[in-house]
């Protein structure tokens, strides 16, 4: 069995706890690292170098091929590289579960092999590494999202954990080709990311907000409403950028023109129902103004999650050992 290099990045507020509690780990804490740089200097690895975890703005201590440990404080972020660390899905879970953050990304178990095959990647922006075999959320890591409907209609297995935690497992970690892992994962690499047609909203969502917003507001509702010609199709980019706008106001509580529902209003049923699960996933409601009268289609559809073959025979397999 291969056993795979652990590459993460660790985002949320309580940034520093987590490189505490990940320079405790036996790999990184049984001595001093070979090489340490605290604020792009180098100074020396002593014994008590995680001292400099309590305010320093970034911290890159490496041991040698074996490890790295970095700090970014303005990213309120931690990366963790451990090299031929685990085998299987719950040895890295062992590890990240319970390290503090709200967002994390998990490196491809074949890197070296995708970087030399030039594979389009994504990810989550803001310092993180690009996704590969997984990524998780916990707690108010899941507003990032347009929506937590968007974790079980993806092709992705989706793990939840204790502490409103769910990590997303994007291929099967006993595939040993690595093309055939990259073209399993792909898919939900870029649904899960930050594409067009992807569900993650970006923290710097600045670009897409100056999209946002194109509608009739009702203040008393705080309510957006789209109206959508005959024949004309919603894009995903833009679902995408009124989600962001969605976000915006929920973080920011404007006292004005606060926006906290968003509704699209089609003039025809039958393109009413061609958008309507894309909205329902992202909780952008789905209306019909025709001549039989205004009415609303989301509140009707309950849509059942369907995993990709791949995660049945994975979790079959799984059950059987």
């Amino acid at each position: 069995m291969s056993r795979f290099r652990m590459c993460t990045t660790l985002e949320g507020p309580a940034f520093r706890e987590a490189f505490f509690a990940a320079a405790s780990h036996p790999w990184l804490s049984e001595k001093a690292p070979d090489d340490l740089s605290v604020d792009h200097e180098g100074v020396p690895p002593t014994e008590d170098w995680i001292k400099y975890g309590a305010g320093s703005r970034t911290i890159d201590a490496r041991w040698g091929k074996r490890a790295i440990l970095e700090l970014i404080a303005r990213s309120e972020m931690v990366s963790i590289i451990l090299r031929q660390y685990f085998t299987k899905v719950d040895d890295a879970i062992a590890l990240l579960e319970p390290l503090p953050f709200e967002i994390c990304c998990i490196g491809a178990a074949f890197f070296d092999e995708w970087l030399a095959a030039d594979y389009k990647r994504w990810g989550f922006g803001r310092s993180h590494i690009d996704n590969g075999w997984g990524c998780a959320f916990r707690g108010r890591g899941h507003d990032r999202l347009v929506s937590r409907r968007w974790l079980d209609f993806g092709p992705w297995r989706v793990i939840r954990r204790p502490n409103d935690t769910t990590f997303i497992q994007f291929h099967d970690l006993a595939l040993t080709d690595p093309a055939e892992a990259y073209a399993q994962a792909a898919p939900g690499l870029e649904r899960m990311g930050n594409s067009p047609i992807g569900g993650h909203i970006g923290f710097h969502k600045e670009r897409l907000i100056a999209s946002a917003g194109k509608g009739l507001y009702s203040p008393s509702q705080r309510l957006l409403e789209v109206v959508v010609g005959p024949g004309n199709e919603v894009r995903q980019g833009d679902m995408l950028c009124n989600c962001a706008l969605r976000l915006h106001h929920k973080e920011t509580q404007p006292a004005t023109g606060r926006i906290e529902r968003i509704a699209y209003v089609f003039v025809d049923e039958g393109d009413a129902r061609a958008h309507l699960h894309e909205l329902w996933l992202r909780e952008l409601e789905c209306w019909v103004a025709d001549d039989r009268g205004k009415r609303r289609l989301d509140l009707d559809y309950h849509p059942v999650p369907s995993p990709p073959a791949w995660v049945r025979d994975l979790e079959a397999r799984e059950a059987n050992t």
